[in-house]
């Protein structure tokens, strides 16, 4: 179940944070790593009312930002069209709990969000050597409209979006 998080998630959100980065490290992505994603960064996305975990069984085994702003560059990708969104960002899901479609559940609920809240699209983005990610992009049917290099990254970050029909 996908519920809106509370203070009380978050040493079980770190957790499974800090195994997803664990993961990504030996996969040998840079994504993420020491400075990024941080729990600071969940105490502000829980402080906005924008984050989100999928309890199983009492446990976390999943969280994500759900937010009406997106990355810094966001202002500069191709976007379809010039319109209200919510992003899907900082996804974790435990390793324990991979492949049972957690990250793909949290998609739909924020196309189910958008669609509540008359907002047209879902926006997101990966780091190109996040295959796993991509794959899960194409799974949910996302359209890729834009890349760009960021930093010292070897891979282009991909942007996709989803128009959502409101409800």
């Amino acid at each position: 179940m996908i519920r809106e998080a509370t203070k009380h998630d978050l040493d079980q959100i770190e957790i499974v944070v800090n195994e997803a980065k664990d993961v990504m490290a030996r996969a040998g992505l840079s994504q993420w790593g020491e400075t990024y994603p941080l729990r600071s960064h969940y105490e502000k996305d829980l402080h906005n009312r924008e984050l989100y975990v999928y309890e199983q069984d009492g446990d976390v085994i999943g969280v994500a930002c759900i937010s009406d702003h997106g990355h810094e560059e966001y202002h500069e990708i191709a976007w379809s069209e010039a319109d209200t969104f919510l992003c899907l960002k900082r996804l974790a899901v435990s390793p324990s709990a991979r492949k049972r479609g957690v990250g793909l559940a949290f998609y739909h609920f924020a196309e189910q969000l958008a669609a509540e809240q008359g907002i047209p699209y879902i926006r997101t983005d990966t780091n190109g050597e996040n295959k796993a990610a991509l794959k899960l992009f194409q799974k949910g049917q996302y359209t890729l409209v834009d890349q760009q290099y960021h930093g010292d990254f070897t891979e282009p970050f991909y942007y996709y979006e989803k128009r959502v029909e409101r409800s």
